[in-house]
């Protein structure tokens, strides 16, 4: 029917958020559905739904830089861009842990419009200690798409392995995941959830990794000794002091 009534329309489609290569097949087959001059625009997390649908021209959204990420949470927060001096120092801090996303800025600004500096502070540190469950719940959608060993890969790199060589990466997890790796990292990569940087390094979102490192202790039994992944550098310290290892892991 898309096909049927547009065939000779110029038009302008946006599909937003697109998870699935069915959902492009369904709704733009082809070119040849719509008028000469129509563009189609879709936004997603997987680049290989683009690639199997054989899009011609991609573009990869950068974060933020910090003055359109200010100007974006004033206006969230204050429905203005001239706000109080007294809150400039926190909205920077807010502004800085929210690393140039442009949804943990609309969250952060919905939630604490009308709030008193001070409480801005206090909600600032405890998303700090605690991920927002909103920006979390939204950011585990790439996640959740994942095959389990591809969710196991995600949540080794979060955990221990940003910012280190590909190719580290790729010999140190190789051991656990055979020679499946290259497929894992570039499943990763696709799905937005990881980036190879400059000098092929592993580079990842700090709310990204936040979220990681939130699943995992979500996921794992408790007690320090009993997990998998041990990030924290003080819980490290204790596992070793007290010798406990996991018995599944150790």
């Amino acid at each position: 029917m898309i096909q049927r009534k547009l065939q000779k329309k110029k038009v302008q489609l946006i599909l937003d958020d697109v998870d699935k290569c069915e959902q492009l097949q369904a709704l733009a087959g082809s070119p040849d559905w719509f008028g000469p001059g129509s563009r189609v625009v879709i936004t997603t997390r997987d680049t290989q739904a683009l690639a199997s649908h054989h899009v011609k021209e991609t573009y990869e959204v950068n974060p933020l830089n910090k003055d359109d990420a200010l100007q974006l949470l004033t206006r969230k927060a204050f429905k203005t861009e001239q706000v109080d001096a007294s809150y400039v120092e926190v909205l920077n801090h807010a502004v800085t842990y929210a690393s140039g996303l442009p949804l943990a800025l609309e969250v952060i600004g919905s939630n604490l419009a009308g709030k008193s500096v001070e409480q801005w502070k206090s909600a600032i540190n405890q998303y700090k200690r605690i991920p927002n469950n909103q920006i979390i719940e939204i950011l585990k959608v790439s996640f959740e798409g994942l095959e389990r060993e591809e969710k196991s890969v995600f949540l080794d790199i979060a955990c221990c392995f940003k910012g280190y060589a590909l190719r580290e990466v790729e010999d140190i997890l190789g051991a656990i995941y055979d020679d499946c790796m290259k497929h894992h990292i570039g499943v990763l990569v696709n799905k937005s959830l990881i980036k190879i940087g400059w000098w092929s390094r592993v580079e990842i979102h700090d709310l990204i990794e936040e979220m990681g490192r939130q699943i995992d202790r979500q996921e794992s039994p408790k007690g320090s000794g009993k997990r998998r992944r041990i990030s924290l550098p003080k819980v490290i310290i204790q596992v070793l002091k007290e010798n406990t290892v996991s018995e599944t892991h150790g």
